[in-house]
């Protein structure tokens, strides 16, 4: 595994290890679309962004966000974003003011010899952000960020969009932003997934592909859960994966645990049979990081519909996302 991506995985496991284990007074979920521009190319494109920010203090946060930066020419970009921010409320509340800074990990698909290179990098980012509080929950927000990659294009991303207040209280109150949530105890049960999607490779074609998986999940500390996923990428032409994948996930709960939101990493162990080893016929297996977000809601006592997200960051110029939605059934004790 290349140096770069054995470090992220190390970082990522480190963080959600320590998010997983801290009070989670209150948190927040936003969707916002907008443009993005390069003064390095002199163009412009579409640019979205969704980002989930958990805040500490009155004053303090911290947020996990996935953007991506739209189609420049030569460039097609995405990546995930760890910031932390002061947070300035105003007007009792009904305006947030905020400043972040932090490390935006990105996947850069270019024009290369074969067809595209997947260009992974760290770059720091700067941000400015502006929370309307609409209604008791729902709010306006508008972001700016600032990402600065050496060696590669530099952009300016701007986005507005509808969030989401999950704390407990009815929305932020001056000195009390939510209690920590009621199911602190709460461990997740076993839990048996069957899901179906797509599997869409990051090439300048974007060739794509039926996928599936079936993954057992237990909960392993009071947010913190352990996932064994056994994954097929179909077949879109220049890749045919299958494999196994192990996760450490932090995870939250909502609304007397009938909303669960959470991120995850770990290693994918696959064989990917559309690239042998150079002179056999040999398909040997092979180790990538995976990236994954999910969300589940409760159907009824033992019945849950979850979605995930998964980013699979190769070393051979074949990233790929794959999306997965499937019904699970769980089972066992919820508070151990």
């Amino acid at each position: 595994m290349p140096y770069l991506l054995a470090r992220r995985i190390l970082a990522l496991v480190a963080l959600l290890l320590a998010i997983g284990s801290c009070p989670l007074p209150a948190q927040e979920l936003s969707v916002l679309g907008g443009g993005t521009s390069a003064r390095d190319v002199r163009f412009s494109s579409y640019g979205y962004q969704i980002d989930y920010r958990q805040d500490f203090t009155r004053y303090l946060a911290a947020s996990f966000a996935y953007i991506n930066e739209g189609h420049i020419p030569g460039h097609h970009r995405d990546g995930d974003a760890f910031e932390a921010w002061f947070r300035l409320p105003l007007f009792k509340g009904q305006l947030a003011l905020s400043a972040g800074a932090g490390a935006y990990f990105y996947y850069d698909t270019q024009p290369g010899p074969g067809g595209s290179l997947d260009v992974h990098g760290t770059a720091p980012i700067y941000s400015l952000s502006a929370n309307l509080t609409l209604s008791h929950r729902w709010f306006l927000k508008g972001i700016v960020n600032r990402i600065s990659p050496h060696g590669d294009v530099k952009t300016n991303t701007t986005a507005v969009g509808l969030g989401y207040w999950f704390g407990r209280e009815r929305k932020p109150t001056k000195g009390k932003l939510g209690d920590a949530p009621a199911e602190d105890s709460f461990v997740t049960p076993n839990e048996l997934t069957v899901f179906g999607g797509q599997s869409i490779v990051n090439t300048l074609f974007s060739q794509h592909a039926w996928a599936g998986a079936i993954e057992y999940r237990r909960g392993l500390l009071s947010h913190i859960d352990g996932t064994v996923t056994a994954i097929t990428e179909g077949d879109p032409k220049i890749t045919r994966r299958d494999g196994v994948a192990a996760q450490v996930w932090a995870v939250n709960t909502f609304f007397h645990d009938k909303i669960c939101v959470g991120a995850g990493v770990g290693p994918y162990f696959y064989i990917d049979r559309r690239h042998p080893q150079p002179h056999t016929l040999a398909n040997p297996a092979a180790v990538a990081p995976l990236v994954s977000v999910t969300v589940a809601t409760k159907l009824a006592d033992h019945w849950l519909a979850r979605v995930t997200f998964n980013r699979v960051t190769s070393s051979y110029n074949r990233d790929a996302d794959i999306l997965l939605a499937g019904i699970g059934y769980s089972w066992g004790d919820r508070s151990r």
